[in-house]
Formats: C-alpha cells, sequence, structure tokens
C-alpha cells in the first residue's frame, strides 16, 4: 500500500469515526444543544480535525442521517429475510423498526431536524421514494388478500406520513411510550384496512412483539 493510499484509508476511517460518534450523541442528547466542541470532546480529537472532514454541523448531520437509515435499512433486510412471509409483515416490521428508533431516539432528535432546510430536502426526496413503495405494498396486500380491496393507498399514504410526522414531533405525544405509540399506530390504522386474515396476522405479530418486550 503506496502513502497516499494509506493517508486516503486513514482519513476515511477518521470521517467514520466522526459520523458514528457524532450520531450516537445527536441521538441520545438532541440535535440543537449538541455542539462541535461536544462532539470533538466525545470523541476525543481536536475540533479542527471535525472541520477537515466537515464545514459544517449541518453537513455533518446530513452524513449521520443517511448512516442511521442505512443501518435501519440493513436490520429491515435482515429481518424481512428471517421473518417475513407477506406483504403485511414487511410493513409490519419496517413500522416495528421505526418505532424502535423513536424509542432510543432523544424527543428533540426528530424536533431538531425540521430546522434544518438541507434536512427536509432530502427527506422530501427520500419520501417520494418511499410513497411509491407503501403504495405498491398497500396494492400487493390488496391482491394478497391481506387488506380490503376498498383501500385507497394515495389516501393512507397520506394520513400516515402527517401522522407519523405529528407522533414524533408533538409534545402532546411525550407522555408515551414508543411501545404504546407504535402498537396503537399499527392497530388504529394497519388493523383497520385488514381483512380477517390481515387481522389474524398483525395479532399474532401484536403477540410475538409483546412477548419480545417482557423478555427484555
Amino acid at each position: 500500500m503506496n502513502v497516499h493510499t494509506q493517508q486516503s484509508k486513514e482519513k476515511e476511517e477518521v470521517r467514520a469515526r466522526i459520523i458514528k460518534g457524532a450520531s450516537a450523541l445527536f441521538f441520545k442528547e438532541g440535535i440543537k444543544v449538541v455542539k462541535m466542541d461536544d462532539i470533538a470532546r466525545h470523541l476525543s480529537m481536536s475540533k479542527r480535525t471535525i472541520y477537515e472532514q466537515f464545514s459544517d454541523k449541518e453537513q455533518l448531520l446530513i452524513e449521520c442521517i443517511k448512516l442511521i437509515y442505512r443501518d435501519m435499512r440493513e436490520l429491515a433486510k435482515e429481518e424481512i429475510r428471517k421473518s417475513s412471509n407477506n406483504t403485511l409483515d414487511v410493513i409490519l416490521i419496517l413500522y416495528y423498526i421505526h418505532f424502535e428508533m423513536i424509542k432510543r431516539a432523544n424527543k428533540h432528535f426528530f424536533i431538531d431536524l425540521m430546522k434544518y432546510p438541507n434536512i427536509i430536502k432530502q427527506r422530501e426526496q427520500k419520501e417520494k421514494s418511499n410513497n411509491r413503495k407503501f403504495k405498491a405494498w398497500i396494492e400487493q396486500g390488496i391482491s394478497e388478500g391481506l387488506f380490503r380491496p376498498d383501500a385507497n393507498s394515495d389516501i393512507l399514504m397520506y394520513i400516515l406520513k402527517r401522522d407519523l410526522e405529528i407522533i414524533v414531533t408533538s409534545e402532546e405525544f411525550y407522555d408515551f411510550s414508543a411501545d404504546e405509540l407504535g402498537k396503537n399506530f399499527i392497530l388504529f390504522y394497519l388493523r383497520g384496512i385488514a381483512t380477517m386474515k390481515g387481522q389474524e396476522i398483525i395479532e399474532k405479530f401484536i403477540e410475538e412483539t409483546n412477548s419480545k418486550e417482557t423478555k427484555q
């Protein structure tokens, strides 16, 4: 390995370490209260080293969000591979992982995210892709006999998106645990559009989830 290659590798390792460390801090403390000095202390490195990699806090935050959602995707792929037999299983696993993330995050994390224009833009772009997938899943679920044939995927997509955002950004929900929110979200929305066959899958999923949480 030549000197240039070694330096590039070391630079990438430092960059990855900063992103991982900053992600953990943002998640635990919220974004607004965490300063670049805090990240430097947390990582036992100089602030200058961080600024050599990232021009400002928002640029670092963008990379942190990418890492968080990349880790979620990898976890989702593994869980879906192990546990899914149909479209409803996939949706339930994804929502479970989403609410597990909410449970681990500081309550101000998601509110703080909405104060960064580039984060909002990135999120809107990602939502377009997610909306297409969700619509396809609902339609697939209808064809599998899991959702009611009169379920309108466009309306459902809008309601779910709106209410998920309210759940994670409104102080009205601070007194409820992520587990409570997740279960009631599933009961209220997914069970409401499920057929008897789909409802049986949902009941089994909630039962298994309750069992996991009891053992933790």
